[in-house]
């Protein structure tokens, strides 16, 4: 299992920062193609896609979950039903999501106040990217069977790199043609289309015996999947609602250009999430495995190490947006985008915390007993849109920032340590030594060189100079001070192996 993790987290990891890059480069030529308007649309048309994902009402999570756990038990029949029943209970609600894309594509214009001769474009990247969706919520049970199920994100991993390199090339020679918006939409459809096709086959290659039979079908089996992702539904709506609302209503109140500013500043932040997403994601699989009840031993072991990995993780490269993310905004997109600094800086202060309490959400999540923080996590996504609204008339953009940053804050200190760590019966002293004490002393030295040096990075050179010696420094400080004595051995092997 500790091999098959150090190949997941590494490909997830290849995967995050060869997509990260391609994004990286490909904004700012987005944005001199189309122009900071349809940029705007653009920004939309992502938050848009957001919510229409909420239709698969949590499908996703269960086959996660039930997968993993049939393939331990050595149930196939069982797991193919779970796919099965998930497939075409997917397949019928891709169309709500179909009925949902037109309405959105015909009224949009007029929602937004986006500019008339936009109208006709956004009209067509709704639908393509909304078709692709849509195709995604069957095809979807197959990717998260692979993935999560079986515990292959490499191969998962693979076919995603792959898809990111096609569709940067194809945007690229879309946008080149003069093919606008669409062209976006185009390359959203091909390249998603492609990769579920893609991961589907190497699913039943792994899996032989694998049937999504009619007859497998069966309402006990939905049932099932229903108590389960019920709640994970709501956990999924609410996780849009405070990251995918903030553009609509920026839309609304500031207009489509703001739209472009605000979507910046997300954009950075929803990096650094996805980044983090990489070694998070990973342990949902490992948890279902676990029965809440029996296993606490075992759960404890996971949350705290998991939460000191993803501390170390997180903590130097928020730091390095935080007191950075001015310069790199000024030389990645340009000065006309200085004012998406402020907005970063306060969205970071919520997501810093959040992600110091990320493994016990995935914790919850696995062992099915994320009831409560789905109904808090609902709650805390419209206290996020009644804040951001009041707060939009009176502070402009960094008060949609701070609507989301408030509630965001409170939920990550204020509940969820606290019921993960009830959950397995550890103690909140033994999470700070374990967890975060590691993780803290390993950040403190490079994260005072990142607040020293953040007037010399006021360039790609100073970036890159000052970012790898921080990252130079972090490795030692991290393997010094955040990890165990036989983990520092392992490692050790590890590199001796390498070098011979």
């Amino acid at each position: 299992m500790k091999r098959q993790f150090a190949k997941n987290l590494g490909s997830n990891w290849a995967v995050y920062f060869a997509s990260a890059l391609i994004s990286f480069f490909l904004t700012p030529y987005i944005i001199g193609q189309l122009g900071q308007a349809s940029y705007g649309v653009w920004i939309l048309v992502g938050s848009f896609s957001g919510y229409l994902g909420i239709f698969d009402f949590g499908i996703g999570y269960a086959v996660v979950r039930f997968v993993a756990r049939y393939q331990k038990t050595g149930e196939p029949h069982k797991r193919n039903e779970i796919i099965a029943t998930s497939f075409y209970t997917a397949g019928l609600l891709s169309v709500i999501v179909i009925a949902a894309t037109v309405f959105i594509a015909w009224n949009a214009a007029g929602f937004f106040d986006i500019p008339p001769e936009l109208a006709g474009q956004s009209k067509i990247v709704i639908l393509l990217v909304g078709i692709s969706i849509a195709a995604a919520f069957p095809m979807g049970v197959f990717s998260e069977a692979l993935s999560g199920g079986l515990w292959r994100f490499d191969l998962f991993n693979l076919v995603s790199l792959t898809i990111s390199l096609f569709q940067a090339v194809l945007t690229i020679t879309l946008l080149e043609a003069g093919m606008g918006l669409p062209g976006l939409g185009i390359s959203v459809l091909l390249g998603s289309a492609i990769g579920y096709i893609w991961r589907m086959r190497m699913l039943y290659k792994l899996l032989p015996d694998l049937s999504i039979s009619p007859s497998l079908v069966n309402f006990p089996v939905l049932r099932k999947i229903g108590n389960y992702s019920f709640f994970s539904f709501i956990l999924v709506l609410s996780g849009r609602i405070a990251f995918y609302s903030d553009s609509f209503i920026v839309g609304i109140f500031q207009g489509i250009e703001e739209v472009a500013i605000f979507g910046i500043a997300v954009k950075l932040t929803e990096y650094l999430r996805q980044l983090i997403f990489t070694v998070t994601k990973l342990f949902t699989p490992v948890v279902s495995r676990y029965d809440p009840d029996t296993d606490k031993a075992s759960l404890r072991r996971i949350f705290y190490d998991g939460s000191r990995l993803n501390l170390l993780v997180s903590m130097p490269l928020s730091a390095m947006l935080f007191f950075w993310g001015g310069n790199l905004i000024e030389v990645w997109i340009g000065p006309d985008f200085s004012y998406a600094k402020t907005i970063l800086q306060v969205l970071l202060v919520g997501h810093i915390l959040a992600f110091t309490q990320a493994i016990g959400g995935e914790v919850l999540i696995g062992v099915g007993r994320h009831h409560r923080f789905a109904i808090i996590s609902m709650i805390s996504g419209i206290v996020n849109i009644v804040l951001s609204i009041i707060l939009v008339k009176k502070l402009g953009l960094i008060g949609v920032a701070w609507g989301t940053t408030i509630p965001l804050s409170i939920i990550s200190v204020g509940y969820l340590p606290f019921a993960a760590i009830r959950l397995i019966e550890g103690k909140f002293s033994e999470f700070i030594c374990r967890a975060v004490i590691p993780a803290l002393l390993s950040s403190l030295a490079p994260v005072i060189l990142i607040y020293l040096t953040k007037d010399m990075t006021a360039s790609f050179g100073g970036l890159i100079v000052w970012g790898s010696i921080v990252f130079i420094i972090y490795l030692c400080s991290a393997y010094l001070l955040g990890l165990r004595f036989e983990e520092r051995g392992k490692i050790k092997g590890l590199l001796l192996r390498i070098f011979r």
